[in-house]
Parts: structure tokens; C-alpha cells; sequence
């Protein structure tokens, strides 16, 4: 599945560093932890993240797996 992702946008209509919109509505923000890149996912409507992935990749499925319905766990690499 593809998932298109643009920018997010502040108020004023300014980029949010680190931060974009997905097509299906999530918002993922990427930041560092010990100098590893983190994504934090957060599903349409929520204030919180859902979940926390390594990867670009990682963040595809846990969405596709949102949307179809599947459990996601909240840190990858547990169960869900």
C-alpha cells in the first residue's frame, strides 16, 4: 500500500519540521532518541501517539494495519 505524506502545517501555514500528514489523516512527527530516528504515529482524531516505529517503513505498515482493523503494538517489536 502506498501512503502519500505531506508536510504539516502550522496555523500561519509554515512547515512543521519533522512533521507530516498523511493521506488516511495520521500525523507522524520524527525525532531522535540517542541519535536514532524515532516516528511517532498519531491516528486521525487522537492527541496521542498510537505508536512509535524505526523506520518510514515501519510507520507504512503500522498505518496499513491500523486501517485495515489489526492490532499495532505500541512500540515495535512487541506484540500487539
Amino acid at each position: 500500500m502506498t501512503i502519500g505524506w505531506a508536510p504539516k502545517k502550522n496555523r500561519d501555514g509554515q512547515p512543521t519540521p519533522g512533521c507530516w500528514m498523511t493521506d488516511g489523516g495520521y500525523t507522524v512527527a520524527q525525532f531522535q532518541v540517542d541519535g536514532l530516528p524515532v516516528y511517532a504515529v498519531t491516528a486521525p482524531g487522537d492527541s496521542v501517539a498510537m505508536t512509535y516505529r524505526k523506520s518510514r517503513a515501519g510507520v507504512v505498515q503500522a498505518i496499513t494495519d491500523h486501517m485495515a482493523g489489526r492490532a499495532v503494538a505500541k512500540f515495535e517489536g512487541e506484540g500487539a
